[in-house]
């Protein structure tokens, strides 16, 4: 009397073949997620810090989402200074103008606000005595308030990565075994 047993890998194979195809997929997704997640507590960290509306920083910050061949997400906070009126800028007629800047109120006693033809409002100055060209003055820029909140937003970054990445194998998974 004799007793067999066969043992075949076909659907092991195919599911972990299924695996190895999905897993870029799964990974590009987690990172996309990751970054947005860091993008959003940095943009909320911007804000709070330069005293701006988030709408005005989000316009600043790209996002560059990862893909299965490419599987790296970037956040680049780009742009130059802001302009002064950002930064909620009031005219003390005859005393110049007032902003509240990062480090504390900002005095400009030669400067002034006002709405030129194209429609844009800025706070101006002009560049020596009366009727010279004026400039437009600016405050700080937002890739140097970026720089000082990465390691907040790497560590958000990473902590999100983790679950992400945990909940995106589980998923597919759950679609190999159905």
């Amino acid at each position: 009397m004799s007793a067999t047993l066969n043992l075949k890998s076909d659907g092991w194979t195919r599911a972990l073949r299924g695996l190895a195809q999905q897993t870029p997929n799964a990974i590009a997704r987690s990172l996309n997620r990751s970054a947005t997640s860091a993008n959003v507590v940095g943009v909320r960290g911007i804000a709070a810090d330069m005293g701006l509306k988030q709408a005005d920083v989000k316009a600043q910050i790209r996002i560059t989402n990862a893909t299965a061949a490419k599987l790296i997400a970037t956040l680049e906070a780009r742009g130059s200074r802001i302009p002064l009126i950002k930064f909620n800028a009031r005219d003390r007629f005859p005393k110049g103008v007032v902003a509240r800047l990062p480090g504390g109120a900002g005095r400009y006693p030669r400067a002034f606000i006002r709405t030129m033809r194209s429609g844009h409002t800025g706070v101006f100055q002009r560049r020596g005595p009366a009727r010279l060209p004026i400039d437009e003055l600016k405050g700080p820029s937002i890739p140097k308030v970026f720089i000082k909140l990465l390691p907040e937003m790497l560590a958000r970054a990473q902590e999100a990565l983790v679950t992400n990445l945990r909940n995106e194998m589980a998923f597919v998974l759950r679609r190999l075994a159905s």
